[in-house]
């Protein structure tokens, strides 16, 4: 994922809740946004994640939660867990008979900021987290006893989206994510193979629906 195009992403998303607060004025909206206090929400996601250890995609599923307790900011708790769909299965370093897939899973929750328009609500948040990372063996010249396992590391991440309202109790979702992991390490090897000097910065773009609780239609 090029850094310029998150950076797009992310500067037109502020860009439409600049121009939200500066039209907060109107009446209806007011009145609108007056009655979203305590506000609950929980959904199911499909996930894509660019997860930079590799060049391929994984692709998964993950569930969020969002708790609103201002007319304009929430507390947001999420999970994903996004699978390399492209290189199956793989045997780990000395256990022959045991096979694993490469991964990344993540948890995390944070502040949302967000504006209505109407059906749509976009919204602003940071995050923090833990997250893993299944990692295959490495390949030579990488010293073989440097075994696949799964590794912990805590995260920052910050993200944009919006929800959408179909009915009063149900809201579609887009969302994308920027993750920095505490995740930097030493190459294992001469060669600067199998190392992790920047950590890693998956981005993950998701999509999902969610139940909405309360009887107030959030449609116009």
């Amino acid at each position: 994922m090029e850094t310029t195009l998150k950076r797009t992403i992310f500067a037109l998303t502020l860009a439409v809740l600049a121009v939200g607060a500066v039209s907060q004025g109107a009446q209806a909206q007011a009145k609108y946004t007056a009655t979203r206090v305590l506000d609950l929400q929980v959904g199911f996601l499909f996930v894509s994640d660019f997860p930079d250890y590799t060049r391929h995609k994984f692709y998964g599923y993950g569930g969020w939660a969002d708790f609103d307790i201002t007319n304009h900011l929430g507390i947001e708790g999420e999970f994903r867990q996004a699978n390399d769909t492209t290189q199956g299965q793989y045997q780990s370093v000395g256990q022959p008979n045991s096979t694993v897939i490469q991964h990344q899973r993540s948890y995390d929750g944070g502040l949302r900021y967000f504006r209505h328009y109407g059906r749509f609500a976009p919204y602003a948040k940071v995050v923090f987290g833990v997250a893993s990372q299944e990692f295959p063996p490495f390949p030579p010249p990488a010293p073989q006893n440097v075994s696949a396992g799964t590794y912990n590391y805590h995260f920052v991440g910050y993200g944009t989206g919006t929800d959408i309202a179909i009915t009063t109790h149900i809201n579609a979702r887009i969302d994308f994510e920027s993750q920095s992991w505490f995740a930097a390490t030493n190459s294992p090897s001469p060669n600067n193979i199998g190392g992790l000097p920047r950590g890693l910065t998956p981005f993950l773009y998701s999509g999902g629906v969610a139940w909405r609780f309360g009887n107030r239609d959030p449609r116009p």
